[in-house]
Order: C-alpha cells, then structure tokens, then sequence
C-alpha cells in the first residue's frame, strides 16, 4: 500500500502559478538593473558556442542567477538541472521553464539516485547540466561527490563559478543564499575547467581540488566587490 501523501508535501496553486510567476518577474526586475562583470568566460563560452556541453558546478547558494544570464544573456537553450521533489522543487522547475531550461527531480535525500543516473543519460546526450557541490542540505561549503561522478562517468569538464554582488541580502538559511538587490554591481567569474579521469580510484583529490578552486573564485570576487 503506498503511503499517504503529507498535508505538508501538498501541491496548491502558490506552488505552480503564483510563487513561480511572482519569482520570475521580481528576479527578471531585479538582475535587468544590475551591471554585471565576468572573468575568465572564454573558455565556457568557445565550448557552448562550438555545440560541447559541460557540467557547471557552484555552491547551493551561489547559483541563483546562472539561469538568468544562460538565457537572457548568452541565449542558450541547454541546460539541465535537478530540483528537489518538495513543494519548493515545484516552483523552482516552474520558474527555470520560464528561462527554456530543464529540471531533473530529486536530491539526495529524496530521488536522488534516479536523479544522477538521469543527469547523467541527460549529460551523455549532449546537454548542460548544473549541479550544487554542497549538496541540497549540506554541509555547507563541502564538496559532496555528485558531480565529480558524474564528470568520471561522462567525460565532460566541470566547470566551477561563482558570482558576489555589491547589493545583496544573504538569508539565514544554512547555504547562506546570496539574493541580488536592484542596482547592484556583480562579479562572477570562471575557473578553469577540471577533468576527471574515468579510471581514477580516488576521488578524494579531486574533491580537494575543487574545494580549494571555489575558495579561490569567491575570495576573488569578494574582493570585487569591497574594490567596487
């Protein structure tokens, strides 16, 4: 017998029109008033120009605008990325659909096996897929393996980046989510792709690396903005 659906886990119309359509139209605003700078983009942008997908990777809460300016910047359409089977996941899918980009559900809690081996089918088909490294609960700022599976499995290049910002509210929440305010100033920057080897045994150094890469591009770009 299947198990009773919580009130809890319980779709309603706030969930797939009004939060979705009232998210779109405040971060369309809020981003269109922002400048933005970026550093270190040629090598993200020859490879999607030339049809080669990639696996961007981030911290949870420092990939809020990449679907902005994937679609309304660069014009690409071919992106993937997982969302959580909560309510929350439901207006996430919804709100990416307005920018043509697709959503994979689940996390690792919940789905989240069906959900890598679905980004990695998806990946492996030519597509952009997105990934959090610290996961969809944490820890915060620890590289989780998700994606540097998927990268082994694959072969493709990941491809770390980050954004800071000069106005900004950091909610209190435990990935400190970084939410843009109208005339900011953002910096994002690339780091140089990584690969990893499908043979390696010992992801642990890889996991290291990225660490230390994302350290590196959010200490730069933090550094931006108490420059701007």
């Amino acid at each position: 017998m299947s198990k009773k659906k919580s009130k809890k886990d319980n779709v309603t119309l706030l969930h797939t029109h009004i939060a979705p359509n009232a998210i779109s139209f405040l971060s369309h605003g809020i981003l269109s008033t922002c400048k933005l700078s970026i550093e270190n983009q040629e090598y993200f942008e020859q490879r999607a120009r030339s049809g080669k997908n990639m696996i961007f990777v981030s911290w949870h809460s420092r990939l809020l605008v990449l679907p902005f300016y994937y679609y309304n910047l660069y014009k690409f359409t071919n992106l993937s990325i997982m969302a959580s089977r909560s309510k929350d996941g439901e207006i996430m899918r919804r709100v990416l659909a307005k920018y043509k980009i697709e959503t994979v559900r689940g996390s690792s809690s919940r789905g989240g096996s069906s959900a890598v081996k679905a980004l990695i089918r998806i990946a492996k088909s030519g597509r952009d897929t997105a990934v959090a490294l610290d996961g969809s609960k944490g820890p915060v700022y620890e590289v989780q393996p998700g994606a540097l599976l998927l990268a082994q499995l694959t072969g493709l290049p990941i491809v770390p980046l980050t954004f800071d910002t000069t106005k900004k509210k950091v909610l209190k929440t435990w990935d400190k989510m970084i939410i843009p305010m109208p005339f900011g100033h953002i910096h994002a920057k690339f780091a140089d792709p990584i690969f990893v080897p499908r043979d390696t045994k010992d992801l642990a150094p890889y996991q290291q690396q990225l660490k230390e890469t994302m350290d590196k591009i959010c200490a730069d770009m933090e550094a931006k903005v108490q420059e701007s």
